[in-house]
């Protein structure tokens, strides 16, 4: 399984297309994923997969959308054992914010615990969260600004030798 195929080079493409188009290799499924709002008809992954195409392998699209309303309110009422109506309005706000993204319902809801917006009361026996503070809090849509948001979160000396590896690029 390969992920954010989107961002892979020309030539790691090259060499999954190889392979998959492979006659002589059987018993072989490859599993590949990419954000679709991020390529374009002139794309380099785009050219390789209409490759694959006239080469007639056999792709199965697997469009993965936002997940529902109902579905936010039960991943969290399962994630912190809440019945499904108590956790209603919490899971509201956690759909409005994100839009039903599975990724930034994730990555909030863990910010959440990180701030003490959600956290367990071990007096109550159960997980407690300030709806007014989740309402009041920004979430970037862009997965960029999020990335940079954690970087800012770490200690100086990471944040700095992150700055030096981004000064070598992809490309060693």
């Amino acid at each position: 399984f390969l992920d954010d195929l989107q961002w892979a080079d020309e030539l790691s493409m090259q060499l999954v297309c190889s392979l998959v188009s492979d006659t002589e290799i059987s018993n072989f499924i490859f599993v590949g994923s990419y954000r679709d709002n991020e390529i374009n008809d002139t794309h380099a992954l785009t050219a390789q997969l209409n490759e694959l195409k006239r080469k007639r392998v056999t792709i199965t699209d697997i469009n993965v959308g936002c997940i529902s309303k109902y579905d936010v309110n039960a991943l969290i009422s399962d994630t912190i054992s809440i019945d499904k109506q108590a956790t209603k309005s919490f899971s509201d706000i956690v759909y409005k914010k994100t839009g039903g993204n599975a990724f930034f319902v994730s990555q909030f809801l863990q910010s959440l615990w990180n701030e003490g917006l959600l956290v367990y009361s071990l007096e109550r026996n159960t997980w407690e969260w300030d709806e007014d503070a989740m309402d009041a809090k920004e979430l970037f849509d862009d997965v960029g600004v999020l990335m940079a948001e954690k970087i800012c979160q770490l200690p100086l000396e990471c944040q700095q030798t992150i700055k030096l590896l981004a000064c070598l690029g992809s490309k060693c």
